[in-house]
């Protein structure tokens, strides 16, 4: 009897442990391996599939560019193969770029005839075959049946967490409903998942990228930097890797981490991976193929430190 109350504790101590570390996969811009390589997009999903228990994944992110051109092939690809995630039960979110919108050609990569700006809050064809059914750790949206702009919850050990999405070079509207939602889960740590933010130089984009609304330094000055638990944005659409760490108004840091490696092997299967360990409060960030089996050893691979986690009941 002493032997297995020696077992029994031991096994709670190890999923005490286990509890205490997670890690989030999060799929840089996918569209050349939509259009040339979609084994590479395979081998990403079959992995994280494969290694859900061991690296206790919560759920997977992307930061948009799902597919290459507008046309119902590549959504086809992208949607056969995340249903692998929802066989699993493996929640999902996804931010749309603009690749992923009327905004370019059906068959080319080019602006769509007709407004851009217009064409680019066009996303009927994401949206049939990503239909909000299926993103299950889905708690709300911007607009009625459109995950363009959604948001997200899942729980870690002691800690909530909240992702945000929000579409390219937002409109005032959806700002404004993140400021709302984030403000509401004030208890919860927030990532902001968005398809550019970054410059492939880690500075914050000045611009709308010329047929946008609001630029991503509108939105850093007018939400990111404002509210406490922001932590983490995440974006892609330009090369390659890129952290950069600012402090919000409520001396908050946020760290902002670029990842698009598109135009290098088609993308080479690469998945960023953020290991957190909430009992040392650290993050450790490095780029994997499971394509390849390899780790990318340039900048892309860090660690950062005293990493503060929002814990319910605790002001921040």
């Amino acid at each position: 009897m002493k032997k297995i109350n020696v077992l029994l504790f031991l096994f709670f101590l190890l999923l005490q442990l286990n509890a205490q570390k997670f890690t989030i996969p999060v799929f840089p811009d996918t569209q050349c391996e939509v259009d040339s390589k979609p084994e590479m997009l395979e081998s990403q999903v079959d992995w994280i599939i494969k290694n859900k228990e061991k690296l206790n994944i919560p759920l997977v992110l992307h930061v948009g560019d799902v597919a290459n051109y507008d046309n119902f092939t590549h959504w086809e690809i992208a949607g056969e193969y995340f249903a692998k995630f929802d066989k699993a039960r493996i929640p999902y979110a996804i931010a749309l770029g603009n690749h992923d919108t009327e905004a370019v050609g059906e068959y080319s990569g080019s602006a769509a005839p007709g407004n851009v700006n217009q064409n680019l809050r066009k996303t009927f064809k994401f949206n049939s075959y990503f239909p909000t059914s299926r993103f299950i750790a889905q708690r709300g949206r911007y607009e009625p049946g459109k995950s363009d702009n959604a948001y997200y919850t899942f729980r870690v050990g002691n800690t909530n967490w909240l992702v945000v999405v929000l579409e390219f070079c937002p409109r005032q509207g959806p700002i404004n409903w993140a400021g709302d939602v984030i403000k509401a889960y004030h208890e919860y740590n927030v990532i902001l998942l968005t398809h550019y933010h970054l410059s492939g130089k880690g500075e914050i984009v000045q611009n709308n990228a010329g047929y946008g609304d609001f630029s991503p330094q509108f939105v850093f000055d007018r939400l990111i930097k404002v509210y406490p638990n922001i932590r983490l944005v995440l974006s892609g659409h330009v090369m390659s890797s890129a952290l950069k760490v600012d402090t919000g108004i409520n001396n908050n840091k946020i760290y902002q981490i670029l990842q698009n490696y598109q135009g290098e092997d088609f993308g080479g299967g690469y998945l960023r991976l953020l290991h957190f360990d909430l009992e040392k409060g650290t993050i450790s960030a490095e780029m994997y193929s499971p394509y390849y089996n390899l780790i990318k050893k340039d900048d892309s691979k860090y660690l950062i430190e005293n990493f503060e986690f929002v814990k319910p009941g605790k002001k921040k």
